[in-house]
């Protein structure tokens, strides 16, 4: 390596010696730079020689001599083309099938995988890939759980298609003759409720919302007998009971109605008369000034307290079964009103 460096240097340097030398001898003055001419001369013109100059220029402009044999030019030109179109259109046509042959194995693949996993027969696009990556295939709970809401969906639609046809909506009011033929219920008659427990259901349902002219916290699920009992323990007892004490009821709060358990939810007791649709639970009332009286906190003490107890007690004999807070545990913060049938006719009011 040093003696290559070595030697590019040596050349290098001469080559400048001599470039600066001659450079010297251009810009040293002598008899030559005084006998130059200020201008070169100009060119002469050369003889003319017509039949030299015509044999030349047809010489330039003629075409080379052409083989024995050869094909003309444009003849050869369009032979080429048409040769490199068909190999152009064969590579085409064979690209095509190449790629219409790819696609209908994978349909194939796409056709036997749906058929293993018991997909529904469907027409497959032939554009369609026979597996990707994303998304990921559904595991089986969630098939199940999605296969369940959709039956669940399914059910709800035909039931209300089927309500919406056979039960015509009956509002009760001043105007109508109101549910169970009853002037102060208001509401809609609902399809037959049945059950897979035994004991449970109610043939002819009603859903009712109001109470001659007072809503309900939330629609109630009961049998005639129930509100027909209702609507007369409001009329005639709690109202009056309350009459125009801060503005008067505004709304009366449920606890309970249609509820297919056994009572008290207790298990292995008999099934309640919730769960024929024969029973209501009255948790209280809110009045106009916005008040809120609760069986709960006022059936005992405050100033509600006579009129509490003053409703409930006139609820006996309205309704066959009435339970309190003074009955027992499981009633501390509701009336529990039904219309149970007991031996001989008689009530069970505690």
């Amino acid at each position: 390596m040093r003696r290559i460096s070595a030697g590019c240097g040596r050349a290098e340097r001469v080559a400048f010696w001599r470039i600066s030398l001659l450079v010297l001898a251009l810009m040293a003055p002598g008899p030559g730079w005084g006998e130059a001419p200020l201008t070169s001369p100009p060119p002469r013109a050369r003889p003319a020689a017509p039949g030299i100059d015509a044999a030349v220029a047809a010489a330039l402009i003629a075409p080379p001599p052409r083989p024995p044999g050869a094909v003309p030019l444009s003849e050869a030109v369009a032979a080429e083309a048409l040769a490199a179109q068909q190999a152009a259109d064969a590579a085409r046509h064979a690209a095509e099938a190449a790629q219409a042959a790819r696609i209908e194995a994978e349909r194939q693949v796409a056709e036997r995988v749906a058929h293993d996993e018991g997909a529904e027969a469907a027409e497959i696009s032939p554009l369609a890939v026979a597996s990707s990556l994303f998304p990921r295939r559904r595991t089986s709970s969630v098939v199940q759980r999605f296969a369940t809401l959709a039956a669940i969906r399914a059910q709800e639609r035909a039931q209300q298609q089927t309500a919406a046809v056979a039960v015509p909506n009956r509002t009760g009011g001043p105007s109508g003759s109101g549910l169970c033929g009853v002037r102060g219920l208001a509401g809609r008659e609902l399809p037959r409720i049945t059950s897979t427990t035994q004991g449970c259901g109610i043939a002819r349902p009603v859903s009712v919302t109001s109470v001659n002219g007072i809503p309900l916290s939330l629609a109630a699920t009961l049998d005639c007998d129930a509100a027909t009992a209702f609507e007369r323990w409001v009329r005639t007892e709690a109202l009056p009971a309350i009459g125009r004490t801060g503005g008067g009821v505004t709304q009366i709060r449920i606890m309970g109605h249609y509820s297919c358990r056994p009572r008290n939810n207790q298990r292995g007791a008999r099934i309640s008369e919730h769960g024929r649709g024969r029973a209501v639970d009255v948790g209280g009332f809110r009045l106009a000034d916005g008040t809120v009286v609760t069986v709960e906190q006022h059936y005992r003490r405050g100033p509600y307290r006579r009129m509490m107890r003053q409703m409930y007690q006139a609820a006996c004999g309205i309704f066959r079964t009435t339970l309190g807070p003074d009955s027992d545990r499981f009633h501390q913060d509701h009336f529990h009103f039904d219309v149970a049938q007991h031996r001989g006719g008689g009530t069970y009011c505690r």
